[in-house]
């Protein structure tokens, strides 16, 4: 009897990735827009078998919980913002859903709880990758869920720098048709990242010159032409 697998992931993101990483066995990942440890959590199942990694999530008390549950992991209290040092995090109940947009804070709270506002440190994730990824290690995974600012947080990094073989991002109202000129997506496509999986809302890539590495015979080592 096949025995069914586990996620914490929302949508199943971390399957996917673990099915694009089988091949690492004890690897890298960097959370941002964690949430919590293992509710909804992208990166729970890799922590779980053993990786290490960078949890970065703007709420105080999520990071108490990540310093409890993941005290082998780097756990940072910051939101991702390309322009400001300082940003207004709109918090809701439950913290799933917390925004730095104050138009998309405004629709939510139309439909959800709302829980205040705070002033949290703002930095990019060229920034993050900067300062808190060592030199000498490989980011494996990367996973951004940060309710909006996704495509802004993506399409401002620098992907010729800093190239983790996987990549996740929510991509929110997107038409199947026309997705391949969405900013995000252009930007890792043209980074040399092929579109390996979409979860619902999540969006996976996987490094095109890493696909031999990974042992990926799906991934093409280039674009498949469409004309």
């Amino acid at each position: 009897m096949t025995m069914p697998r586990l996620s914490y992931s929302q949508f199943g993101e971390d399957l996917v990735a673990k099915h694009a990483l089988r091949s690492v066995s004890r690897g890298f990942y960097v959370d941002v827009g964690a949430h919590h440890p293992f509710t909804h959590s992208n990166t729970a199942l890799f922590h779980l078998e053993g990786w290490d990694g960078i949890n970065v999530e703007p709420r105080q008390q999520s990071i108490d919980e990540f310093e409890r549950d993941r005290p082998r992991a780097l756990n940072l209290r910051a939101a991702i913002h390309n322009e400001l040092d300082v940003v207004t995090l709109h918090r809701f109940e439950g913290g799933l859903i917390d925004t730095v947009l104050p138009g998309k804070a405004k629709n939510l709270s139309a439909r959800k709880r709302t829980a205040g506002t705070e002033a949290v440190p703002g930095m990019t994730l060229n920034h993050l990758f900067d300062a808190y990824v060592p030199s000498d290690v490989r980011v494996n995974y990367l996973s951004v869920d940060i309710e909006g600012y996704d495509t802004e947080a993506i399409v401002a990094f620098d992907l010729e720098k800093h190239r983790p073989d996987v990549v996740c991002s929510e991509i929110h109202r997107f038409d199947v048709a026309t997705i391949a000129q969405h900013p995000a997506v252009r930007h890792l496509t043209g980074a040399g990242y092929h579109l390996y999986s979409i979860s619902v809302l999540s969006f996976t890539f996987v490094r095109r010159d890493a696909a031999d590495r990974l042992g990926l015979w799906q991934v093409p080592k280039e674009p498949v032409a469409t004309s």
